[in-house]
């Protein structure tokens, strides 16, 4: 059924409800994951017009974001890799607007399903932006899962039964 999944993740504990609700059901299916962490491209706004007598501090501050962005990314994704390790998992880091973020590399890697977190009733401190779902829900080239709370995959005689499920939304595609 599913042969390529994309999840999208940034480290909160919504995405990784998702993180490991992608990994069970690839498991299940025999599919391959692909782990997207998107940096927001607004993170560069945040330098005002006081860096603007210094091109040189502020180009130190651009790099020194740039890295800790990255960083922080890359820590995430290995962390996600960590918990599919008998699987085969790729990741990347794009930055940009979340949601065609997620949209392109979902065309791209020819996914079956994309697994996002939902929102988490406890608020987060890392910086998160959010993902326009209309968009994503009208534009998906193919369903969308959201998990909500803990991942349980429940099999009864044979049979495997999702909980824990949110939304499962076919594409338009």
């Amino acid at each position: 059924m599913f042969k390529k999944i994309l999840v999208a993740t940034h480290g909160t504990e919504g995405a990784k409800k998702a993180e490991r609700y992608s990994y069970e059901l690839a498991k299940i299916f025999g599919a391959e994951l692909h782990g997207l962490y998107v940096i927001h491209k607004g993170w560069s706004s945040l330098i005002g017009i006081e860096w603007l007598h210094s091109s040189h501090a502020r180009m130190e501050f651009y790099r020194y974001a740039e890295s800790q962005f990255n960083l922080r990314a890359n820590e995430v994704l290995e962390s996600f890799k960590n918990i599919a390790v008998d699987i085969k998992v790729t990741t990347s880091v794009k930055v940009g607007e979340p949601t065609e973020i997620i949209l392109e590399e979902a065309r791209a890697h020819n996914s079956d399903l994309i697994v996002i977190g939902c929102v988490s009733s406890v608020r987060s401190e890392e910086y998160k932006a959010r993902i326009s779902m209309k968009n994503l829900l009208k534009f998906a080239p193919c369903p969308i899962l959201l998990a909500n709370n803990a991942p349980a995959i429940i099999k009864e005689g044979g049979e495997t039964k999702f909980s824990n499920i949110r939304a499962f939304i076919g594409s338009n595609q």
